[in-house]
């Protein structure tokens, strides 16, 4: 095997820069933040993708899976396995859509409402720790410029 950093004059300090980008250092930490998130969820018997999908349909109501699969961003095959799956915990109903025939409209359960209250503290308490030491002023600071940030990517690559 070719090694392209000898051909490209990068020593081996520059060869694994990466760890310095911005992409890189994003990664990692979502990684660890879902990870982190999935150990408090896993006690009430959620996953974080399933939490997000019940908070995208408590706050925002009712809607159809594609718009669903839109606000999550992610594919409507991967809502759909995880949608088959709050639904057999009892956590969302699907009903069809009046305006197409070929969709359903999703909706949350009482249970998963009591549930999301349920959840909630201890979400809370894990921002807490996450976020420890750093100030509110730190904090602003860091969500604007990973809006920023996101802001660039999809200009950079609309999807």
């Amino acid at each position: 095997m070719r090694d392209l950093s000898k051909d490209c004059g990068l020593s081996m300090v520059e060869k694994h820069r990466h760890r310095e980008f911005i992409g890189y250092q994003v990664y990692t930490t979502q990684r660890a933040l879902a990870r982190s998130l999935d150990a408090t969820l896993a006690s009430f018997g959620l996953t974080s993708g399933q939490w997000n999908a019940l908070n995208q349909l408590d706050e925002h109501g009712s809607m159809t899976q594609k718009e669903l699969a839109d606000r999550l961003d992610k594919e409507p095959a991967t809502i759909t396995r995880r949608l088959d799956r709050m639904a057999k915990k009892g956590l969302i109903e699907r009903s069809p859509d009046p305006r197409d025939r070929r969709a359903n409209i999703i909706s949350i359960t009482p249970e998963a409402e009591s549930l999301l209250s349920e959840v909630e503290p201890a979400v809370i308490v894990r921002a807490e720790q996450i976020s420890e030491g750093i100030s509110d002023e730190d904090l602003h600071v860091f969500i604007d410029v990973l809006s920023k940030v996101k802001d660039n990517a999809n200009r950079a690559c609309p999807h």
